[in-house]
């Protein structure tokens, strides 16, 4: 995993960055996103998924640097015109930004399948009871900085709130209640940090795995110096004018005995303009305020350099970059201790407790106060801090640990005779990190957290020896396949056999069809494996036997044996193999075929081609792991003489036993002796001849010195490689 250190640019992180608004000059909130993002390349390699919107001023400020534009992506997404007609009011914001982070999920999904990202960040207009599009990622999520979890006590406020404003917060207190449960609380839990706007946010999710504190505030440009007004007692309060604002209370706190003689300017507009000024006319200070309505920032921040504070008793800003404008230039901030504003104005903080009684006093007191103690100017939210912040925030996500992927293996446990190769497997993902591994139950694949299925052997989910519990598994092999279409499980398939049993059903093999077309990825043990074009794969070399033999003694080889070991079947030629050695003009020559046949009628044509040869043993029992080691080390030599070979785990036993084979010349067996030596691996061409096992006998002479070269089939190698293709199939899922 990658640290972000501005210091070392070995590798640099591919970052994606979710921003509903982002480019230079397009407002706070697409100011931060940009600044974030250009924070972000100064040690990685960005990706930013924004509105269309946004493309004129992105690229003309990428065109302005080729440096930053080498190292920043920009896809623009949004929804279909005939969707985006119907955003017309202020409130179609939130149902658009979610549908916008809908798609935003399924594309940064696609790309992260293309990509790889090794973080992800969801920046502007994180809210904490809005969804979050790339929170759903196999990658660390940074969420932040985000806002809206503020508390306000209406029983306190109201009188100021008035009728509207009191049903206004009482509606978004109930309405954003199980949103922010549904979508805040589960983004919280899976993110690798948060990054709270205020405090407030911070409390809401202290149980998330990080959190931090960190306004989204980043002022390029140098704000103006404070110089205060003639009298030493002006007031300004900017921002919209609605109730939740506190305007009402900067009037009242105006009309105080304690901030006589202080004048107020309200910068703003606002459906509260009327109730407003008739307030003010009640209180009788209306030669005292000036309601200057909308300015441009450039006339807003000089308001604020004019002036000596900032009245800005807001209820539940999240952030509110006036205040960290006027904080930045000097300016004392008069405010509550609600939201993000307290967190904004710094060092020049005059904070007053919602829940004080009389609190129009003591704001006017406050204000008082700020004239004989005048703020400090500093730079606390200068956009030069954000590649020092952005790379600690990075850094502690890429440290957090990742959500387990959590696998099911299609084999519901492991017993004595299960086939080693799956023993060793589940070990080995056992033991590798970030892979949480469980077996097949029903009732895991059907309710159970799930990501990835792997499936080996699919035929088994549906196989049964009695009609009832055949019916059975195929009813739950439906609902699951179901489960499988509608939900993002990926499957997984280890394709060990080319062909299917030739003894299922109509309704199994439909079944099974199903599986394959909702098939993520393919595992093959060789390159060879035929698969349909643009089907995804990953090969995964079969892996050794040596660790699982090693409690097994090896006998010397008996001069002259050669072996046979495993399972027989017809494809796999013992007749051929019998009658080759039959043939055979040599002295001191024995063979030996252990492993237990699939009918007596084959077992029966065995021994009759023996034709009562002493030389020929058979042992037509299932051979365990100490029987199969002794067997294949008794052997001067194995032979594999299969009709069609494509894998087989008897050939990595025997090199496991370090025991030469003899098998069947084909593309993936010619890789094999490639690989392991080809004094390791012999090769026959057509039918087995007695020449062939001639030639083997003279090659290895007095026997073969050394070891094959397994290093490639190391069961550490081979569960790391399985956890990559799980994640990769995962993301092909989640993209789909």
């Amino acid at each position: 995993m990658t640290v972000v250190d501005p210091l070392s640019r070995a590798h640099r992180p591919r970052i994606l960055i979710s921003a509903y608004a982002c480019g230079p000059g397009q407002g706070p909130e697409a100011s931060a996103g940009w600044a974030i993002a250009r924070a972000a390349a100064e040690t990685g390699d960005v990706w930013i998924l924004t509105r269309e919107r946004f493309r004129a001023s992105l690229e003309e400020a990428l065109a302005a640097s080729p440096d930053l534009a080498a190292r920043v992506n920009v896809v623009h997404i949004d929804l279909p015109q005939r969707i985006m007609r119907w955003k017309r009011r202020g409130w179609d914001l939130y149902w658009y930004y979610a549908l916008w982070q809908r798609l935003a999920g399924r594309t940064a999904r696609r790309l992260h399948a293309e990509v790889g990202f090794d973080l992800a960040h969801h920046v502007t207009f994180a809210n904490d009871w809005m969804p979050c599009g790339v929170a759903g990622l196999d990658t660390p999520v940074v969420w932040g900085p985000v806002g809206g979890a503020s508390r306000v006590p209406v029983s306190k406020l109201r009188r100021w709130l008035g009728a509207r404003g009191t049903v206004t917060e009482l509606a978004r207190i109930a309405l954003t209640a199980l949103p922010r449960a549904v979508w805040g609380d589960s983004t919280a839990r899976r993110a690798a940090l948060v990054v709270a706007q205020n405090p407030d946010v911070a409390r809401r999710f202290r149980h998330a795995r990080n959190v931090v504190v960190e306004p989204n505030a980043a002022f390029a440009e140098e704000i103006p110096a404070h110089r205060g007004s003639d009298s030493g007692r002006t007031a300004v309060f900017a921002g919209r004018l609605l109730a939740w604002k506190g305007a009402a209370l900067a009037l009242e706190a105006i009309s105080r005995p304690a901030a006589e003689g202080w004048r107020l300017q309200i910068l703003g507009e606002g459906y509260e303009l009327g109730r407003l000024r008739r307030l003010a006319r009640k209180l009788r200070i209306e030669d005292r305020v000036d309601f200057r309505g909308h300015l441009t920032r450039e006339e807003t921040l000089e308001s604020l350099a004019s002036s000596d504070a900032l009245l800005f008793p807001s209820m539940h800003d999240q952030a509110g970059w006036i205040v960290g404008e006027a904080s930045a230039m000097g300016m004392p901030v008069v405010c509550l201790d609600l939201g993000g504003p307290p967190t904004l104005a710094h060092i020049n903080a005059r904070v007053v407790s919602a829940d004080a009684p009389g609190l129009p006093d003591r704001l006017a007191e406050a204000l008082r106060d700020a004239q004989t103690n005048p703020g400090r100017p500093h730079s606390r939210w200068s956009e030069a801090r954000l590649p020092s912040v952005v790379g600690q925030w990075y850094s502690t996500a890429l440290h957090a640990r990742r959500r387990p992927l959590v696998v099911m293996e299609s084999l519901t446990r492991l017993r004595p005779t299960t086939n080693p190769y799956l023993v060793q497997l589940c070990t080995a993902l056992d033991d590798t990190p970030g892979i949480e591994l469980s077996f097949f139950s029903w009732r895991r694949a059907l309710i159970g957290r799930l990501d990835v299925f792997h499936v080996h052997w699919p035929e088994l989910l549906v196989g049964g020896h009695k009609l009832a519990g055949r019916m059975a598994r195929r009813v739950l092999t439906i609902a699951f396949l179901i489960r499988v279409r509608l939900t993002r499980v990926a499957v997984v398939r280890t394709l060990h056999n080319l062909d299917r049993p030739s003894d299922m059903s109509r309704l199994d093999l439909a079944l099974l069809d199903r599986l394959d077309r909702l098939t993520t990825l393919t595992i093959t043990l060789n390159d060879d494996t035929p698969l349909p074009d643009g089907h995804a794969r990953r090969t995964i070399l079969h892996g050794h036997y040596r660790d699982w033999f090693a409690p097994h003694p090896a006998p010397a080889p008996t001069k002259g044996r050669i072996g046979y070991v495993g399972l027989i079947r017809r494809y796999k030629g013992v007749e051929q193999l019998i009658g080759a050695f039959r043939s055979l003009d040599a002295e001191g020559t024995s063979l030996s075929i252990a492993g237990r046949p699939s009918t007596d009628d084959l077992k029966s044509e065995l021994i009759s081609l023996a034709g009562g040869d002493e030389r020929v043993e058979f042992d037509f029992r299932f051979l365990d792991d100490a029987e199969l080691v002794r067997r294949i080390a008794d052997a001067e030599f194995i032979v594999l003489p299969y009709r069609h070979m494509h894998n087989s785990g008897t050939a990595l036993a025997a090199l496991s036993v370090t025991r030469p084979i003899l098998v069947p010349d084909n593309a993936v067996n010619r890789a094999l002796a490639e690989e392991v030596g080809e004094r390791w691996v012999h090769l026959f061409d057509g039918e087995l001849a007695d020449a062939d096992l001639a030639r083997v006998r003279a090659a290895i002479g007095e026997g073969v010195k050394g070891e094959p070269d397994l290093s490639q089939r190391d069961w550490t190698t081979v569960g790391a490689a399985h956890a990559e293709a799980f994640r990769a199939a995962s993301m092909l899922r989640r993209a789909g």
